[in-house]
């Protein structure tokens, strides 16, 4: 919880924003650009029924110090009156005491009380200035102000009389059971001038705390305690996430008569700050007298007003860990078959010497597996293992045991196995040759239980010589090759051998000949001539030379991408293809390849840059003319699909030729308002919202009398 009150969260009356008014030699947050740092004041309050003890804390070593050069604190306490609202009670400066009040207030025995003056009153090493501020000196004096401020906290939390002597604390007598009080602390700091008329010093924010004034309970308990044994040394540990929200520091005590008597071990309140290895738990680490001599531990907390918690008690013992001394010599014999006889030397027992083990590996590393359930005692120094496997690595290893369980191995050493037979033949031995030069080879598993691996060999003649393929041994009877289809030699001749796991090669397989498949591509066609239109494209070509040409692939590629795309397979006999997936007005690129009878691609023929129509637009249909129903004008109209195109209206009288003459948006009918005597002819030309325009229509003719 507490290295002071500094942990402590902030209140809920703190946290509904309720701030006391600034005094002289502060500012509120944010008045001063260069200094964003909020300093504030920590309390907390417990009631006892006849009083209440109020403890609080600055936050930061730097307001600790400016208070201290200051007036103190103003602790300020509140209550609801009788009117409901929230009155002041009193407001009282709270100061650290005098040397003559220490002396006065102190006991004789206490023996803390000058670590206090001195904290409060004694010489300050201040940095020295000779030569400039450095950052060494800068942060030396920032230890030393840490270290002070952190110690005069300690000193508050363990002892109540510290914590008024040093200012920290005050004990509230005048108060009424059941009533609610509300305290708020606030640092009296030293005036500083201001600055470009704009006030200085440090922004702080007051401290407060409501306290509902109750008869005090029972005293705190201390949590559950573990431990650790060791060789002559226990540790006794809890845990800090729930001991650091209720304890300050701790007493630990230890007996050596089951409890009946009690032996303080930290004659000082003790704490431990958390470290990266035991962040989680507070550890107490004990040298005891002896091994296996039982210790009843006791702990004690100390709360933030220097109460003491009930004690927690576990009871440990420390244990023997030195192990014996190593077993000598230790040799190892095949003696035929599955029996391996291990002997070895121990000229020196140590009086809690309790047996030997002997234990079996496959790897110099390990892991041993015990071969002796029970523990080989007495004078016997040798032991023969029958379920030794000749074919699998062996290592041993003796273990010499003490009373307390502590092993001592000694230095694995490998059996040497007689054995010179290899595996059998392996058998059923097939495979394949592609088009891409990969091969792939199978056979049967060899039965053998002692099978390391398997070699593969290859020659292009079953008269040459094989040389291996495989650059380790095969743990599975799959293998694959590849080789060059480029040569003149069509043959490929293989065989596998198998080997076991010392390494003793046994009889070549039957030999395997494989054929290499035909890597000659065809020759690609040609296209030669093309017709496009607005939704085709025809291309026509002349076909491959090569005689075992199995299909043709037209393919395909757009202006914006280099991939090709397959547009259709076709007999070797087809030599013209209409592709209709093409869009209007836009360019392609047009290429052929030919496969043979082996499945082998021709590269691709000489491109074809094409490029389709664009779609016409329909013209204008059913175009008529009409006179209005009062003679005086003529009406036109027309169909078309599309409702959102532009029309041109053309006229002339004879014999002049047609003029664009008016417009329409998204109609089909048009008013001429002003029409000439005699014969008027009229066509009308559609305009697409993207401009492409139609042709002109039908034309019209009406007599205008």
């Amino acid at each position: 919880m507490l290295t002071g009150i500094l942990l402590l969260p902030v209140s809920g009356a703190q946290a509904q924003g309720t701030k006391p008014a600034l005094r002289q030699g502060a500012q509120p947050a944010g008045t001063n650009d260069s200094d964003t740092t909020i300093y504030r004041m920590m309390i907390m309050g417990k009631a006892y029924g006849d009083s209440i003890a109020i403890r609080w804390a600055p936050d930061q070593a730097t307001l600790w110090r400016a208070a201290l050069r200051g007036e103190g604190y103003l602790l300020t306490r509140r209550s609801v009156g009788a009117d409901g609202k929230l009155k002041v009670d009193y407001q009282k400066t709270i100061r650290p005491w005098t040397i003559d009040e220490w002396k006065q207030k102190a006991g004789p025995r206490d023996t803390l009380a000058g670590l206090c003056v001195q904290l409060l009153y004694g010489k300050k090493s201040d940095i020295d200035l000779t030569g400039g501020i450095t950052l060494g000196k800068a942060l030396r004096q920032h230890e030393q102000n840490q270290l002070a401020f952190a110690l005069a906290l300690i000193q508050a939390d363990v002892n109540p009389v510290h914590a008024r002597g040093l200012g920290l604390g005050f004990l509230d007598k005048d108060v009424k059971p059941g009533i609610l009080y509300r305290y708020y602390i606030y640092p009296l700091l030293p005036p500083s001038p201001p600055v470009n008329n704009r006030p200085t010093g440090l922004p702080v924010e007051a401290g407060q705390t409501s306290v509902v004034n109750l008869p005090a309970t029972e005293r705190a308990e201390m949590i559950p305690l573990q431990y650790e044994a060791g060789d002559r040394v226990v540790r006794v540990s809890w845990d800090r996430a729930i001991a650091d929200n209720l304890f300050t520091a701790y007493y630990v005590e230890r007996s050596a008569d089951a409890g009946k008597t009690f032996r303080r071990l930290t004659r000082r309140p003790w704490l431990q700050p958390p470290d990266s290895k035991r962040a989680d738990r507070i550890t107490y680490i004990d040298s005891t007298a002896r091994n296996y001599q039982p210790y009843l531990y006791r702990v004690v907390g100390i709360t933030p007003f220097g109460e003491r918690s009930l004690p927690a008690t576990i009871t440990v013992r420390s244990v023997d860990q030195t192990p014996p001394a190593l077993v000598q010599q230790v040799k190892v014999k095949h003696m035929g078959g599955s029996k391996v006889q291990v002997n070895w030397v121990y000229p020196n027992r140590p009086g809690d010497f309790k047996g030997y083990q002997v234990s079996k590996g496959m790897k110099i590393e390990g892991p041993f597996v015990s071969l002796t359930p029970k523990l080989i005692t007495g004078n016997q120094l040798t032991f023969t293992d029958t379920t030794a496997i000749p074919y699998l690595p062996a290592f041993y290893r003796v273990t010499a045991v003490d009373t307390s369980g502590n092993e001592s191995p000694s230095l694995p050493v490998q059996c040497s196995f007689i054995d010179t037979k290899g595996p059998a033949k392996p058998k059923g031995l097939q495979g394949y040759v592609d088009t891409t030069g990969f091969v792939r080879l199978v056979w049967d598993t060899s039965p053998e239980a002692d099978l390391l691996g398997y070699v593969v060999v290859m020659a292009n003649d079953p008269d040459h010589v094989f040389t291996p393929r495989t650059s380790n041994y095969l743990a599975v009877s799959v293998f694959n090759d590849t080789t060059s289809l480029q040569t003149l030699s069509r043959r490929l001749c293989y065989r596998v051998i198998a080997y076991d796991r010392n390494y003793n090669p046994g009889e070549p397989s039957d030999i395997l000949i494989l054929q290499r498949p035909d890597r000659i591509a065809p020759v690609p066609p040609v296209l030669t001539r093309y017709v496009a239109s607005d939704s085709a494209m025809t291309v026509e070509w002349a076909k491959s030379s090569s005689t075992d040409v199995r299909e043709q692939i037209l393919l395909r590629r757009s202006a914006t991408t280099e991939r090709w795309t397959e547009v259709a397979k076709m007999a070797p006999g087809i030599t013209r293809y209409a592709d209709l997936t093409v869009k209007s007005s836009t360019p392609y690129t047009y290429a052929l390849v030919a496969v043979d009878s082996s499945g082998l691609r021709s590269p691709v023929s000489p491109v074809l840059d094409l490029k389709t129509l664009p779609m016409s637009v329909k013209a204008a249909q059913n175009v008529s003319a009409s006179l209005s129903a009062d003679g005086k004008n003529i009406v036109l109209t027309w169909k078309h699909p599309n409702a959102l195109c532009r029309y041109i209206i053309y006229r002339a009288n004879s014999p002049e030729p047609l003029r664009s003459y008016g417009a329409v948006n998204r109609e089909t009918t048009f008013i001429d308002r002003q029409p000439r005597k005699g014969k008027n002819e009229y066509a009308v030309k559609v305009i697409n919202p993207d401009g492409r325009e139609s042709g002109l229509s039908n034309r019209v003719t009406i007599d205008m009398k």
